[in-house]
């Protein structure tokens, strides 16, 4: 990990675009101690204090970038590669993926069949989306902590 006094670019400031086509400026800062400021300027953000902008650019992800460049994605990446911020964002990303596979799992297994087997295998898919629920909340509420103390 870079020092902040390494960073060529330092804030680095992108733009992504949303599904329905809106923009929205992100802001990414490395403050002291290799801590990083990450804003968005989406009402998500506003109104939580995180969004799924953030989650994509710190997992690495630029297919929402607008006008993207290998030099602005690697400034990016001095940022934000090796910070506790981009730890938390990829255990995020991995539970909600975890939670959407639990979910699709008990969507394609619904059903009313009285049958012992079905029954416990509704049981364990149940089971499964449980701890997948709440490994979702416990990092959700890691990665809103130290996002919105401004200084992750």
């Amino acid at each position: 990990m870079l020092t902040r006094s390494e960073l060529p670019e330092n804030p680095v400031v992108l733009a992504v675009r949303d599904h329905d086509g809106r923009q929205h400026r992100i802001q990414t800062e490395r403050v002291r101690g290799g801590k990083v400021r990450m804003t968005c300027s989406c009402e998500a953000n506003r109104s939580d204090g995180w969004c799924a902008h953030q989650i994509q650019l710190l997992c690495l992800r630029y297919d929402t970038v607008v006008e993207r460049s290998e030099e602005v994605e690697f400034q990016f990446e001095d940022v934000v590669m090796g910070t506790a911020l981009a730890d938390l964002a990829d255990e995020l990303d991995l539970a909600m993926s975890d939670y959407q596979h639990a979910l699709d799992a008990m969507a394609q297994k619904q059903t009313v069949c009285l049958d012992c087997a079905k029954l416990r295998e509704i049981a364990e898919l149940s089971t499964d989306l449980a701890d997948a629920a709440t490994h979702l909340e416990g990092a959700l509420g890691r990665f809103k902590k130290r996002i919105a103390a401004g200084l992750a």
